[in-house]
Parts: structure tokens; sequence; C-alpha cells
């Protein structure tokens, strides 16, 4: 059998990879603390803080409690420093460029993989939030993503003590 090459024989910069992932937050309680301002600059605020992690956020939108993600990941960092990363850097921005120092998302979060190919309609479904909540609430919309991608879910834990429909 032949000899298997240590993990330092392969360093991480020369990983060449498309990772895509849709991020879903939503605020504490689920309540309505996302303003017209935050939705217009959380594109920008979180393309800056993906760059800090080699990463690159392609679309950012949501409605007054809660926002996604679209975003192109580096493979050298872990998902879950990605979206430490992406809650810091809006906790700061919210805090000066909003004044909302009391801002805070809900504990968990929502990450699903994307294939290159769903990366049009994506990216469409965030930029397309404002319309789509008139017909569809967030309880259903994120229910039903939870569906589409098979992952389980409880839903005492997934909302807490809010009520949910």
């Amino acid at each position: 059998m032949p000899e298997m090459p240590e993990p330092d024989d392969f360093p991480a910069d020369e990983i060449i990879a498309e990772m895509y992932c849709h991020i879903i937050f939503w605020t504490r309680d689920l309540q309505p603390a996302l303003s017209r301002k935050m939705l217009a600059g959380a594109r920008e605020v979180m393309d800056q803080a993906m760059f800090t992690v080699e990463g690159e956020a392609l679309a950012a939108g949501g409605a007054e409690n809660h926002l996604h993600i679209l975003a192109r990941l580096s493979p050298n960092h872990s998902l879950a420093e990605v979206l430490d990363t992406l809650r810091r850097h809006w906790a700061a921005w919210v805090a000066t460029a909003c004044g909302k120092k009391d801002f805070s998302w809900h504990e968990d979060d929502v990450a699903v993989s994307i294939s290159p190919d769903d990366l049009s309609s994506t990216r469409e479904f965030i930029e397309r939030q404002a319309p789509h909540h008139e017909a569809v609430t967030f309880h259903r919309e994120l229910t039903a993503i939870l569906d589409e991608n098979g992952i389980d879910y409880d839903e005492r834990e997934l909302w807490g003590q809010i009520h949910a429909e």
C-alpha cells in the first residue's frame, strides 16, 4: 500500500474550490428591528465582512426581521468563522452607523449550500424579499427552505418562545 502524504504537503493556498452558501439570520424574538437603512446597507456591510474571510457577499436582502446573504466562501475559513465574522461586522456597523447598540440576532443561523447553477435564482430570491413577504411570512419561508434542503428541525427549538403561526 502506498504511503499517504502528510497534510502539510498540501498547503491551504493551493485548494481550488468554488463554494456558495445561502445564509439566513433573524432578529431576536423576530422583532421588526431591521430598518430600510439597514437593509439598504446590508450587501456592502456583509461584503466587507466576507472580504476579511476571503469571501464575497454576492447578494444581501431581507425584511424587518431577517436577513439573507448569498456568499462565496473561501476554503481557508470554516463556516462557523464566517458566520461569527458576519455577526460581528453587522453589530459594529449597526451600533456606529445606525445608532442601535442593543441590536441582536436570534442565537441560531441557517446556512444552505448553493449550486453554481442556482446562483441566479437565489440572488433574485434574496433581492426580491420585500414583495415576497407581502404574501409569505418568514416562518413559512424559513421552514420551506429547511424542508426543501432536507434539514431536520424542531419547531420549538427553531422559534423558541415565539408563537409560530
